[in-house]
């Protein structure tokens, strides 16, 4: 599990760490994390020595959404080219989301557009007061496509469209009053010391328990969710080439005000 090139992985008893390792980019996703994350997760459905898996960020930041040249590199890209990237981005929210592992995120600095995905469809999520959450795609032009199905089932409608449609910026414990987070801290000593209580009090629980009523729980989700899912990835492969995302795109890298 150590052959990867934007994540690493920390083995501890039954519980693995994934750290997201692109720091100098914030690690902001691209097509290589999306696959690495993917491939990982399916591997770890093997391995039932494993029982919780924690996604963590190094660097300053958790992520901080999508990698800009990988977004740039989208307009080159041909519509069955797009459509299949799409795909992949959606399959790797959906296979974290239907790991049969625990999946615990723990957040610090900037979660921006998809970084807030990576939250969502963990099973729980904490993070410091101090992070700063923002639903970003909009200001570009773009659409939280992947990330919504995922994201209504943490935040109430209300107030997901207005975080979307704002595309403001909200810290850890407004997350925490949305439902992105399950709780904030205010130092990193304070969220490692609940993170390893949480960690002994899993541990202390029926192991087939807690995966049947995950299942059961996705199951009774994913129901809802099934017809719509199926229809994501081409909304985002037909948006991501867009007039619109395109000028809101171009803004944004010459850091000047969209023509819209």
């Amino acid at each position: 599990m150590d052959n990867y090139q934007t994540i690493r992985t920390e083995l501890n008893g039954a519980n693995l760490t994934l750290w997201l390792s692109r720091p100098e980019v914030h690690n902001a996703l691209n097509h290589l994390m999306i696959r690495e994350i993917s491939h990982l997760f399916s591997e770890l459905e093997k391995m039932s020595n494993i029982r919780v898996v924690i996604i963590r960020g190094h660097g300053k930041s958790f992520c901080s959404g999508a990698d800009l040249q990988w977004m740039k590199n989208a307009f080159a890209l041909s519509n069955a080219e797009n459509l299949k990237e799409s795909e992949e981005l959606s399959g790797m929210f959906s296979t974290i989301f239907q790991s049969s592992k625990i999946v615990v995120g723990v957040v610090h600095g900037n979660v921006f557009g998809g970084g807030n995905g990576l939250v969502a469809v963990c099973d729980l999520a904490i993070g410091l007061s101090d992070s700063r959450f923002s639903f970003s795609e909009t200001k570009i032009g773009m659409v939280a496509a992947t990330i919504t199905p995922y994201l209504l089932q943490k935040i109430k409608i209300s107030d997901l469209k207005e975080l979307i449609f704002s595309a403001r910026s909200f810290d850890g414990d407004e997350a925490v009053k949305y439902g992105l987070l399950n709780h904030s801290f205010s130092s990193p000593e304070s969220l490692d010391h609940f993170l390893n209580n949480l960690l002994t009090l899993t541990e202390s629980n029926g192991r087939e328990a807690i995966a049947a009523s995950k299942q059961l729980i996705n199951r009774l989700t994913l129901q809802s969710m099934q017809e719509t899912m199926e229809n994501i990835p081409g909304i985002l492969a037909q948006i991501r080439v867009s007039p619109e995302a395109q000028e809101g795109f171009s803004a944004f890298l010459e850091k000047r005000k969209p023509n819209w």
